[in-house]
């Protein structure tokens, strides 16, 4: 009985040996395959030059930003990823892991599958630094940006023409990391500057209808013209000597640059958009119907913002709550008078894209307010706010910001008015309007900022300047004799 259990034994032991060494064969095709598998996945994974993998990590190269796949031939059953700063890894199928790239450093990735069996993986993450170079060069074409990385940090230098560049090139960077350092700078030969001549005027519009004029009735090159018809039907006008002559209808550019005279010299008429408008301005402040309220000139930087204020600051009382019965007051402060902010950007075809807000504010104090004893006065503003495009010495006006008032004027004869009834015949009672328009003129004009190269010329003195130390010695001289 032993010996037939024995041979049966040993039977069933021959039988089974092929099959047992088919399945070790296979395991070992299995593990091979699977590790063929992983690194078919890393082909184009490249190491990175400050990390060294242990001998059984397989060491792979990824972009911030980005995503892989990694394939395992037996189902996996668990992963551990060392730095999640860095990057994050997720189970997408039973035998695939998806890789996510978050920011710059190196984190640690183990591969567990059902077996037992694991796979370390050393990932590094670095900044795509091509691709920001590319859009760099799309974005600013012609400049000159040099893209580093340094540990994380993007550097930028070179030389760009306008700091509005400068800032873009900034920007741009910070899409691909939190951390830039803009070493750019900024070629100051190309930076454009702007220059603003502002005229602010406050017209008497009762004034002005008595004179007979209206300021903002041009057509053509004209720039004021009357409105009476004191004129001829030609008009004659001289230039050193020799005479020209134009009809009156209003197309007048043949005449240039003159001024036609007239018998009344509050009639007159202006061609040509290279006269000076300061002219008109004066001849009108003269004769009172006008008053220059200021004559701001301000130069800024293409891009940036300027601001001026003529006037002052008052101040009034706030207050700010009662305690034990005693009312807390504070002072503070209000700026009024002249001002008026302004950005301009220079465009590539030369044009001045402009930003103007003027403002002119008063002290009011028919409209004022008393606050435990305090007389706190109104502020009457106006104020306009546009934007423009134009060339360079072009200018421009806003108008019609205009000031009603009504202000009653008493005179009485002392003793005599306060008879009752017979007083008011020694009263008079007399009421002022008054409108004011506020003109703005403004005129933009591109200028370039003074460089090393540029010449500058000496002045021509009359006399020639004297040296102090020759002086000195002659006057040592003149005190010895």
């Amino acid at each position: 009985m032993k010996k037939y259990a024995g041979g049966v034994m040993k039977s069933f032991e021959a039988l089974l040996l092929p099959f047992m060494l088919t399945a070790v064969a296979a395991g070992a095709w299995a593990q091979s395959r699977t590790q063929a598998v992983l690194s078919a996945s890393a082909v184009a994974a490249q190491p990175a030059d400050f990390t060294s993998a242990a001998p059984n990590e397989q060491a792979m190269h990824m972009v911030v930003g980005r995503s892989m796949y990694i394939n395992t031939r037996h189902r996996l059953s668990r992963i551990y990823v060392s730095n999640p700063g860095v990057i994050s890894a997720y189970v997408a199928s039973p035998n695939q892991v998806l890789v996510s790239s978050k920011d710059y450093g190196v984190s640690s990735l183990v591969v567990w599958d059902e077996s037992g069996e694991s796979q370390p993986y050393l990932i590094s993450s670095d900044l795509d630094l091509e691709q920001l170079r590319t859009s760099l060069q799309h974005s600013l074409p012609g400049e000159n940006v040099d893209v580093q990385g340094d540990g994380g940090r993007i550097v930028l230098s070179g030389m760009v023409a306008t700091p509005e560049d400068s800032d873009a090139a900034g920007k741009l960077a910070g899409m691909y990391s939190k951390n830039v350092f803009n070493a750019l700078s900024v070629n100051s030969a190309a930076v454009k500057q702007v220059r603003l001549k502002v005229r602010i005027v406050e017209v008497d519009r009762q004034k002005l209808m008595q004179f007979g004029f209206n300021f903002f009735n041009v057509g053509g090159n004209t720039l004021a013209q009357t409105t009476t018809t004191q004129f001829p039907s030609t008009l004659t006008a001289s230039t050193n000597g020799s005479s020209s002559s134009s009809s009156s209808s209003g197309t007048s550019a043949s005449v240039g640059n003159k001024i036609a005279s007239y018998t009344s010299p509050l009639n007159f008429l202006l061609y040509s958009s290279s006269l000076n408008i300061g002219a008109t301005l004066q001849d009108l402040e003269t004769k009172q119907i006008l008053q220059i309220l200021a004559e701001p000139t301000i130069t800024t930087i293409s891009g940036k913002e300027a601001s001026f204020l003529s006037g002052g600051e008052f101040p009034f009382p706030v207050v700010q709550g009662t305690t034990g019965g005693l009312t807390s007051i504070s002072i503070q402060f209000r700026p009024y008078g002249v001002k008026i902010d302004f950005t301009p950007v220079v465009n590539v075809d030369g044009t001045i894209q402009l930003k103007v807000a003027p403002e002119v504010s008063a002290l009011d104090y028919t409209n004022e307010v008393s606050i435990d004893g305090y007389d706190i006065p109104a502020i009457s503003t106006r104020r306009a706010e546009t934007q423009v495009v134009l060339r360079s010495g072009q200018s421009f006006a806003i108008s019609g910001l205009l000031d009603r008032r009504t202000t009653d004027a008493y005179s009485r004869t002392p003793g005599f008015s306060s008879i009752p009834i017979l007083g008011q015949l020694f009263k008079s009672k007399n009421l002022n309007h008054s409108t004011t328009e506020l003109i703005v003129i403004v005129t933009p004009e591109v200028v370039n900022p003074i460089t090393e190269s540029s010449n500058m010329s000496e002045p021509n003195l009359p006399v020639p300047s004297i040296d102090s130390k020759q002086f000195d010695e002659s006057l040592q001289k003149k005190k010895s004799n």
